[in-house]
């Protein structure tokens, strides 16, 4: 997620931002949701049982990690969040037999990231999201650390507000998981799935569009 405390950028920069969502957004829906149910329907196809099936339809994604971190020739936390979880919750699913469990294995991530944000929160530590802005903004604006350290140190509203986007984010992840394990106890798994995939990448692209918005607002506020 990127973001800026400095004045909007122009219209070059927004032109640019939209592309990069939009092409981040198709990425994720293929490699998140349309890989995975191919490799699901495929093996399903083929006489595998669904559980298997479910499990090697979590390869894409966990490839998808890999690769970028060898690219970067890093793992960010984020990444490593979601591989750990990721192999927690094919080794529960395997381990359970239960193909409704293995539809919601992602609940685990998504109840793994609420524990996460809601931490810091409730110690009064700075909240999670004012580091990951950081750490993925400093990619893209090398400046964006020394700007957030200012603004945390000089401007209120900036401080509410990441701590308030810390917890809806928090709440947002739960309500993600609560709904997910009702779908996929609720439907067939050749149903469930490309469902909560989608639904997955909905919430987490409007998650990262709301807090950069919250963020510019705060700035402004701020000056």
């Amino acid at each position: 997620m990127t973001t800026t405390t400095t004045p909007t950028d122009g219209p070059p920069a927004a032109a640019t931002g939209r592309g990069a969502v939009l092409r981040q957004t198709v990425g994720s829906l293929l490699v998140d949701a349309a890989l995975p149910y191919l490799v699901y329907v495929v093996l399903t196809g083929q006489g595998m049982s669904d559980v298997a099936a479910l499990a090697w339809s979590a390869l894409p994604p966990a490839l998808s990690v890999a690769l970028q971190a060898a690219r970067h020739r890093r793992l960010n936390p984020v990444g490593a969040i979601v591989l750990v979880t990721i192999a927690a919750g094919l080794a529960t699913s395997l381990l359970s037999g239960d193909a409704r469990f293995a539809v919601a294995r992602d609940a685990i991530q998504s109840i793994a990231f609420a524990l996460l944000l809601t931490g810091p929160l409730v110690v009064g530590r700075r909240p999670l999201v004012f580091g990951v802005c950081r750490f993925f903004g400093s990619a893209q604006r090398p400046d964006l650390p020394e700007i957030m350290e200012r603004q945390w140190a000089a401007n209120p509203v900036f401080r509410r507000t990441m701590r308030r986007a810390t917890g809806i984010a928090a709440l947002v992840m739960v309500l993600e998981a609560a709904l997910r394990i009702t779908l996929a106890y609720s439907l067939a798994p050749v149903v469930a799935l490309p469902i909560l995939s989608v639904q997955s990448i909905v919430v987490w692209t409007a998650m990262s569009a709301l807090l950069v918005v919250s963020v510019r607002r705060a700035a402004r506020a701020g000056r």
